[in-house]
């Protein structure tokens, strides 16, 4: 069972993986120190229980949920608790009758628990509408208000945690002092709380037998969407992972709300709706796809998709539209050419280098087919300036994750990932690092959620070290806000935003009649200065203190305008940062020749190429602290233009989609439906006749075999 935890848990649950081993470890030792009667081991295996369960539910709750795919949730320990207790008190004395009941009163409470999380189960289920939205009023459906929130969901999970401490502090209380009526008491006062909370859920779970059928659902969901009447959509389904492929839609939200034509964001899987990020656009989440083809979206004739993933061919189904693959960023990766892309209409390219990468798979995708637009996201990667006199030098490790094959060189995590963060810490230049992993690192290798925990191990060393040097010589920064400070007003920060951006959530399931106001009245605050403010107070925060960032804030392109150097693999990191023309190194893991990489991977043509020696490193740095220890400055101007494209990508990404509607709606008017074509040897008009072939020449006599041939000229 823990080694199943240990290959499946996330990289951000690493620390707390200890926790696990001891609320796994508790239950089997309450059990015998129950039989032994021990009460003082009993009594400790009973608070480390609970105090590592209440962790767990508060910082890794993914834990518990896997603890309860493997039958051992919390169901399974508090039977064992209860169970423990009953052995326990027979032999310190309890009587037969005391036991008796407490053995009845124990039942009563399991059972009530039981009636409970079915009712959450039942309204749970019955308030999943078959579309999740935001940004679109559902409030005629006449949804029912959730039940409250101390006895719902999450919450009541908790609460129900909880509740087992009445009962343990009551037997505790009965081997004391010998009177065993006071665990009695304990579950009483258990049983009470519970029943309390299964009165509040009765309201909702009556208002929960008249929810809106499946036709209301949809029939009102197209009346939004036809009052709204989108043009494009960007259809979003995760290939790999959950929320940390988030990313991929993420990158384009900002640029849609800015093009000419309607958008429309649909996503396929609840959890990407739940961490979306912030945008006023519409967005539609059905996950099951017979409900796909219940929405109506008759004027929509651009299609753009992020990711190659299998339920794209839901939605390729639309013959009036034309679908276009837009990807999640250019690399040198062989992704950035994947002979899928040919079941699309067109592939957008940013720039000329991505058209090239398609010549390896000739013939397979035409390449009229293949338009470059240019990268609209980069407009906020600010170009490169001086570095101030004095300043550490600032370097963004960003490595890509492992893919999904085999091969080691894939990403430098695990080969080269730890020996670079420890020459970067003994360099004698100081230098800031930020490091930066991909989403989805750890989620295939567990040498790579290693070498993850390696490099968090290494710089939280680093920074414990510089902040007792600090300490030891008075040099409080004074001039600048402190790092507790920085994290009260990020947290202010981040509730402002959380409101933003749970007011767009508001027609999920409908809004209630107390809040129907909050649909006309947004709150005040822009999320584009929240994050402004966010990102400022973030970084004056940590002032040269190493970082570890693996959040949605600060952005990958926050990173950027940070950095003075990147070190990153093949990827589109690397093509994205060249917006900025500040100096970068791509790792080269596998030791190949220098030219030779260049060749194979033209992202790093213009780059410093670190091999398994990290030999170069100094270079790097070099070139990151002046301008005149930098030979490839020029390479990247010519290479961004390569990559990237011309100026202006915003523009041409909005004509580039003009242009395709426009063709589109010649093609097909707003609802116009693309009939099948009929197929069938009785219905189908006859055939014409062929022309009668054209009548050859006569051909001309042979020669007499006695005349001689002709000679030639």
């Amino acid at each position: 069972m823990l080694s199943t935890v240990l290959r499946h848990s996330e990289v951000e649950q690493a620390r707390n993986l200890p926790v696990v081993l001891i609320l796994l470890l508790c239950q089997p030792v309450l059990l015998v120190a129950a039989a032994g009667a021990s009460t003082q081991t009993y009594a400790a295996a009973v608070v480390a229980g609970f105090a590592a369960d209440v962790h767990l539910h508060r910082a890794e709750p993914a834990c518990l949920r896997l603890l309860g795919r493997l039958k051992y949730g919390l169901s399974t320990r508090t039977v064992i608790r209860h169970t423990s207790l009953l052995v326990l008190l027979p032999a310190a004395g309890a009587p037969r009758a005391a036991l008796l009941d407490l053995t009845v009163a124990l039942v009563v409470l399991n059972m009530l628990r039981l009636g409970h999380l079915f009712l959450c189960a039942f309204v749970q289920r019955r308030r999943s509408l078959p579309a999740r939205v935001r940004n679109l009023d559902l409030s005629a459906l006449g949804m029912p208000a959730p039940p409250p929130a101390l006895a719902f969901r999450r919450r009541a999970v908790k609460l129900l945690l909880h509740l087992d401490l009445l009962v343990m502090a009551g037997g505790f209380a009965a081997l004391a002092t010998e009177q065993w009526s006071h665990a009695l008491l304990g579950c009483g006062a258990a049983i009470v709380l519970t029943t309390g909370a299964l009165l509040a859920m009765l309201p909702t779970v009556v208002r929960c037998r008249r929810v809106p059928s499946h036709a209301k659902v949809f029939a009102l969901l197209n009346a939004k969407l036809a009052a709204y009447r989108p043009q494009v959509v960007l259809y979003f389904s995760y290939a790999a992972g959950s929320r940390d492929s988030a990313y991929q839609v993420n990158m384009w939200l900002e640029t849609l709300a800015r093009l000419d034509q309607r958008p429309l964001i649909l996503l396929r899987e609840v959890t990407t709706l739940r961490f979306l990020a912030y945008t006023p656009l519409p967005v539609v989440c059905i996950p099951r796809a017979d409900d796909l083809s219940l929405l109506d979206l008759p004027e929509a004739r651009v299609i753009l998709y992020p990711a190659n993933a299998g339920k794209n061919v839901h939605m390729l189904r639309m013959a009036e539209a034309q679908h276009v693959f837009i990807g999640h960023g250019d690399s040198d990766k062989l992704a950035s050419s994947n002979r899928v892309s040919k079941v699309y209409d067109q592939i957008w390219v940013a720039g000329q280098a991505g058209q090239d990468r398609y010549t390896r798979i000739r013939h397979a995708v035409d390449t009229a087919a293949i338009v470059q637009v240019g990268r609209p996201q980069l407009t906020s990667v600010t170009p490169a300036s001086p570095l101030p006199t004095g300043r550490a030098t600032t370097v963004l490790y960003a490595p890509t994750w492992e893919g999904w094959t085999e091969d080691p060189y894939h990403t430098s995590l695990v080969l080269m990932g730890p020996k670079i963060i420890r020459m970067l810490l003994n360099h004698p230049d100081p230098v800031r690092i930020l490091y930066r992993p991909h989403p989805l690192t750890g989620k295939r290798s567990a040498a790579a959620t290693a070498a993850h925990r390696k490099i968090t191990a290494l710089l939280a060393s680093a920074n414990h070290a510089a902040d007792r040097h600090q300490h030891a010589h008075g040099d409080h920064t004074s001039h600048r806000v402190t790092q507790a400070e920085g994290d009260t007003q990020l947290a202010r920060l981040e509730h402002r935003m959380d409101a933003l951006r749970n007011w767009t959530v508001a027609g999920v399931y409908g809004l209630w009649r107390k809040d129907r106001h909050a649909l006309a009245h947004p709150p005040r605050d822009r999320w584009a200065d929240l994050q402004h403010e966010w990102n400022r107070i973030f970084w004056q925060s940590r002032g040269s203190r190493h970082q570890v960032l693996t959040g949605q804030l600060p952005t990958l392109h926050d990173c950027f305008n940070e950095a003075d150097l990147l070190i990153s693999d093949v990827s589109s990191v690397v093509s994205d940062f060249l917006a900025s023309v500040k100096p970068y190194a791509v790792t080269n893991p596998q030791g190949m020749d220098d030219e030779l990489f260049r060749t194979h991977n033209p992202a790093a043509s213009a780059a410093y190429l670190l091999g398994p020696s990290c030999e170069t490193l100094q270079d790097c740095l070099a070139a990151a602290r002046s301008a005149a220890d930098d030979p490839r400055a020029p390479r990247r101007q010519t290479l961004k233009h390569y990559l990237l494209g011309a100026a202006d990508p915003m523009a041409r990404f909005n004509d580039a989609v003009n242009t395709l509607a426009r063709q589109a709606t010649e093609a097909y008017p707003p609802g116009a439906v693309a009939e099948p074509v009929t197929a069938n040897p009785f219905t189908q008009p006859p055939a014409r006749p062929a022309p009668p072939p054209s009548p050859q020449p006569a051909p001309a006599p042979a020669a007499p075999c006695n005349t001689p041939a002709p000679q030639p000229t």
